[in-house]
């Protein structure tokens, strides 16, 4: 974790990754030994930040918090229990739950099409983390045809991510957590950036005269 963001997707994953996983590390341990910086928190300093990013998190209605958690969440955290059955890794319950939400969302929407939660699960999961998968390999993966992977996720995609003249309900929620974390002062506003861009851009030019 970090004091100051410079964005709310920072942020969001920071947090969302600062669950205790078995073996009693977080995933943030491993990602910042050896980078401390002056920004760097750890322990509880960590946990609390987490805590406020969370507590911001928990102001947004369900659906929103759901699409959010899938966009910035990891699927599944690491196992160091040692055991020899492990495979390493174990499904994130926070993830699974915010996908169960959304699924329930769709569902209405595709009412009438053939149901097929595998497909839905990957469409979902593809737009919101902005994962590029082709129809053809979706239609292999799903055991459906690439037709029918097009036209649901035309509709997942326009209801979730929105159009040019449209915005979908993940631009919605992006812009509430996001003026939520910069009123919390968890995420810099737009002229403490730009502060923060030229003092880097100076100490640059001042340690290379």
């Amino acid at each position: 974790m970090r004091d100051l963001y410079a964005s709310h997707a920072a942020a969001l994953r920071d947090a969302l990754r600062h669950a205790v996983e078995r073996g009693g590390l977080s995933s943030l341990a491993v990602l910042h030994q050896g980078v401390p910086s002056a920004s760097t928190l750890t322990g509880t300093d960590a946990t609390a930040q987490a805590a406020r990013v969370r507590r911001q998190l928990d102001r947004l209605a369900p659906l929103p918090r759901a699409l959010i958690v899938i966009a910035y969440a990891p699927r599944s955290l690491k196992c160091s229990c040692g055991s020899r059955c492990c495979a390493g890794t174990f499904p994130n319950p926070e993830w699974n739950e915010a996908m169960r939400a959304t699924l329930a969302h769709v569902a209405p929407l595709l009412a009438g099409r053939a149901a097929n939660e595998r497909l839905h699960r990957a469409l979902i999961a593809n737009v919101l983390t902005r994962t590029k998968e082709t129809a053809v390999s979706l239609a292999e993966r799903c055991g459906v045809h690439r037709d029918t992977v097009a036209a649901h996720a035309a509709i997942i995609e326009t209801d979730l991510v929105g159009n040019r003249q449209t915005a979908g309900r993940f631009d919605h929620a992006s812009a509430r957590i996001d003026a939520l974390l910069r009123e919390a002062g968890t995420v810099a506003d737009q002229d403490t950036n730009a502060a923060r861009l030229a003092d880097v851009a100076n100490d640059a030019q001042a340690r290379a005269t």
